[in-house]
C-alpha cells in the first residue's frame, strides 16, 4: 500500500514538474560580431565580441511607482553585472556561437585556440587564434 502512494506521489510530481512553463532566459543577446585578421606572421587571429541587453530596466518605469510584486521580481532577478554564473553562461554560450561562425565562415579549418576572455558589464570577447 505505501509503494501504490508514494508511486503515485512521484507521479503527480513529476507530471507537475512537465507542465510547468519554462525558464525565461535570463539574458538576451542584442549584438555578435566577428573580427578576423592575419597578422605579420601569417597566423590568423579572430575576436568574437557578444553583447547582452541590460534586463532590470525593462521593469523601471520612471513615470509612475512599482508595485509591490514588481519590487519582489526586481529584487529576485539576478543583475547580469554582479552574477558570475551568468556571465559564465554567456561565456560558454559565446563559445559555442563563436565555433558556428568560425565554422560558417570557414575561417579555421584545423581547429582553434581561445587566448583571452575578456569582460565588460554586458558584454563578453573572447579572442584567439588558428592552429594551422
Amino acid at each position: 500500500m505505501k509503494q501504490i502512494i508514494i508511486t503515485v506521489l512521484s507521479a503527480t510530481a513529476l507530471i507537475g514538474c512537465a507542465k510547468s512553463a519554462p525558464e525565461p532566459e535570463d539574458f538576451e543577446i542584442v549584438n555578435q560580431q566577428l573580427r578576423t585578421i592575419t597578422d605579420n606572421d601569417g597566423a590568423k587571429l579572430f575576436s568574437y565580441l557578444v553583447t547582452v541587453k541590460a534586463g532590470s530596466e525593462k521593469l523601471i518605469n520612471k513615470k509612475r511607482q512599482l508595485t509591490k510584486s514588481e519590487i519582489k521580481k526586481l529584487l529576485k532577478q539576478e543583475n547580469f553585472v554582479d552574477s558570475s554564473s551568468l556571465k559564465l553562461d554567456l561565456e560558454d554560450k559565446a563559445a559555442l556561437q563563436l565555433d558556428a561562425e568560425l565554422k560558417k565562415k570557414n575561417y579555421c579549418q584545423d581547429s582553434y585556440q581561445i587566448e583571452e576572455v575578456k569582460w565588460r558589464d554586458y558584454s563578453v570577447r573572447l579572442s584567439g587564434r588558428c592552429d594551422e
